[in-house]
């Protein structure tokens, strides 16, 4: 079953740009490695719980203080938000990234290149597999032999041109084929997630996809 063919009976809201990618988008599977059952069912249950069924172009924001806190707060994220500032970041996009992924977190904000005000809105997840920071908007680019494009124009990551080309390229460098050989998501999911947000949910996606 090809990819697209998933997508269309998985995610009936897909974006008409991920939509089209997947559709044109055999010969990059193919040359990223994704030549098996197997391997495609983890590299789209990634996908499909990082990019909320591929609804999602990029990473909103919108959260209640009480989500601020669960994702972002102390003893859970180098962030360390407390409850009081939560609470005036709650619905704020752009304070709430400055504050996470910006200058306002050196240590994240140093981690994903994020140097210049701004950078933490500008940087924040991006695309079907959540490309977050200036540094790895650029490493993507440059293995997508794009230069700096992702770094200079974000919004390339979801156009219907480029939307795989990045996802993939993490996946690759990620070694994430071998895991899948090994049937290993929790190991994919570290690898793309950098944690384990989500685990239950992109367990579920699998599962629905192998069921195909």
């Amino acid at each position: 079953m090809r990819a697209i063919d998933v997508v269309r009976k998985l995610a009936p809201s897909a974006l008409n740009d991920y939509l089209t990618a997947f559709d044109q988008g055999d010969a990059l599977l193919d040359a990223a490695g994704i030549s098996s059952p197997l391997r495609l069912a983890h590299f789209l249950a990634q996908v499909m719980h990082e990019s909320g069924g591929l609804t999602i172009r990029r990473e909103s924001g919108k959260y209640s203080a009480k989500r601020i806190v669960e994702i972002f707060g102390v003893n859970v994220h180098s962030a360390a938000v407390t409850k009081a500032e939560a609470a005036k970041l709650a619905g704020d996009g752009p304070a709430l990234f400055e504050r996470v992924y910006g200058l306002g977190n050196p240590r994240k904000a140093k981690e994903l290149g994020n140097i210049n005000p701004g950078d933490g809105w500008k940087y924040r997840g991006n695309g079907i597999l959540q490309t977050t920071g200036r540094a790895n908007h650029r490493e993507m680019g440059e293995r997508c032999k794009l230069g700096d494009l992702f770094e200079a124009s974000p919004d390339q990551v979801t156009s219907a041109q480029h939307a795989l080309k990045p996802a993939l390229a993490e996946w690759v460098a990620g070694n994430c084929n071998e895991l899948s050989d090994k049937n290993d998501i929790r190991s994919i999911t570290k690898k793309i997630n950098g944690g384990y947000n989500g685990y239950e949910d992109r367990i579920n996606w699998f599962n629905k996809i192998w069921k195909l």
